[in-house]
């Protein structure tokens, strides 16, 4: 007779992997499914008990520009600090391409060429 394994003792759902990652977000959402999908209450206990975690662990972040370099992290709506939401992950998951993304990197491009009148 083999031991089942208690997933709950092994794993840190408070872990930054899980909640302050997508893929790690994603993933433990797929484990918890997995695991409880087939008990309606069950699942939405631990669904929604994750959910919080992954709430309270984004609350800082916000998906302004973080350096020079970078336009903005939004993937989906505007964040700010101390609000609910996740659409600073979803940005480093999946970069936007917009127009005004598309328009920056170009001024950036231009603004890094030497002028004419610099050499003069």
């Amino acid at each position: 007779m083999t031991d089942k394994i208690d997933i709950e003792s092994i794993q840190d759902k408070n872990d930054p992997y899980f909640t302050q990652n997508l893929r790690g977000m994603l993933g433990m959402l797929d484990q918890i499914i997995r695991f409880y999908g087939d008990d309606e209450e069950k699942l939405k206990q631990m669904a929604g008990d994750f959910i919080w975690l992954v709430v309270q662990a984004n609350l800082p972040y916000d998906t302004k520009a973080r350096h020079e370099d970078e336009f903005e992290r939004c993937g989906t709506f505007p964040k700010y600090k101390g609000e609910a939401g996740i659409s600073h992950l979803i940005a480093e998951a999946y970069p936007r391409v917009t127009f005004q993304t598309k328009f920056w990197e170009e001024q950036r491009q231009l603004d890094s060429i030497p002028s004419e009148q610099e050499d003069d």
